[in-house]
């Protein structure tokens, strides 16, 4: 039996609170293409930090939002008492783990620092290496985007790279780029390391994501209130 009165005002509130879910959805996924298209190889750099990388975070949360959000809509507009408790369960689950991820997050944020030097001193001794091609083009952008050379200064590369020795660096610690001017004395290069502006970058895009679980985590509560009304409705028969 259909829903009527009330109960159509319900069923319709959560297709539309689910049709803008998809359409938030749809973003966060172009979002995460974006980032991981114009930084997704800095990842290499921190191999024992990938919930930092929020390319791959925007993109798994994007399906994962669209996919929810699309059972919502079915459930509500055929009225299945089934989809709806699936809808519910799943929104309950995922809020769990974003409070969880949440508190996680914060009793770790001070290993953060200790763990990006770790990952970045060992990326130093691979670059240029037979098989390292993509952290070698890792350090490179790293290096070119942010303006910086090595991980706490320029010196670090003759200290720690095999590549290297004394004041020489990879090209891309050049202010002008030409091939070879890594090794020269004379070029200009950047002096000031890696490190500071990478944790003060990846602790700005974790503010973006908080600040983004936190609009959705709303959106969850709303979702969750009105599936669980409307298929209280649907088993008990009661919008008539």
């Amino acid at each position: 039996m259909a829903v009527e009165g009330c109960g159509k005002c319900v069923k319709y509130l959560v297709f539309l609170f689910n049709l803008l879910f998809f359409i938030s959805g749809c973003a966060i996924l172009a979002l995460g293409i974006v980032l991981h298209v114009r930084e997704g190889g800095y990842a290499t750099l921190l191999p024992t930090l990938p919930f930092l990388n929020a390319a791959n975070i925007c993109i798994a949360a994007g399906l994962i939002v669209m996919f929810v959000a699309f059972l919502g809509c079915c459930g509500a507009i055929k009225e299945n008492a089934c989809m709806l408790l699936l809808f519910f369960c799943f929104l309950l689950l995922i809020f769990v783990l974003e409070i969880v991820a949440g508190v996680v997050g914060f009793i770790y944020k001070a290993q953060v620092e200790k763990a990006v030097t770790d990952d970045l001193i060992k990326g130093l001794k691979g670059y240029g290496e037979e098989g390292q091609d993509g952290l070698t083009s890792a350090w490179d952008r790293l290096q070119s985007d942010l303006m910086c050379c090595g991980v706490n200064g320029s010196s670090d590369w003759g200290q720690s790279s095999p590549m290297f020795t004394g004041d020489q660096t990879p090209d891309s610690c050049c202010e002008t780029q030409v091939d070879g001017c890594g090794k020269k004395a004379t070029a200009k290069k950047y002096m000031d390391g890696c490190k500071k502006t990478l944790i003060t970058n990846l602790e700005d895009r974790i503010y973006y994501i908080a600040a983004g679980g936190i609009a959705i985590g709303v959106f969850q509560i709303l979702g969750m209130i009105f599936s669980m009304v409307l298929y209280t409705g649907i088993k008990r028969g009661s919008y008539a």
